[in-house]
């Protein structure tokens, strides 16, 4: 591991993985074999095939009686993946979207559920 003012890099030994860390940006760089994969602030994951939204908590009231929620940016519908507490929720059966932002679920979620989305911006 070497670090500096500004950076943090992790080194794997055989060298397969490069974590590099900016403390004056957030960015984290993974350098693997064959591909760079870079994730920056916001939890916005780059890949060569796209952009991905990895663990962001969509707007909406989790109070027992709202069911609808929204991205931050449009998703590709078919790559959202839905968690309430921890848990993958069923595409039409745990809930369906509305458009490429919005969110509907079957059950209202209750006041301490957490909600987290994935999703390849749209």
């Amino acid at each position: 591991m070497s670090l500096s003012n500004d950076n943090i890099t992790i080194i794997t030994r055989p060298s397969a993985i490069n974590l590099a860390v900016s403390e004056s940006t957030g960015d984290v760089d993974i350098t693997t074999i064959p591909q760079v994969i870079k994730i920056q602030v916001g939890a916005i994951l780059q890949t060569a095939s796209g952009s991905f939204v990895i663990g962001e908590t969509p707007s909406g009231l989790v109070n027992g009686s709202n069911a609808i929620f929204q991205s931050l940016f449009p998703f590709a519908p078919e790559s959202l993946q839905v968690f309430v507490n921890g848990v993958s929720q069923a595409l039409t059966i745990d809930y369906t979207t509305s458009g490429t932002q919005t969110i509907n679920l079957s059950v209202s979620p209750i006041i301490g559920d957490i909600i987290r989305i994935n999703y390849k911006i749209g």
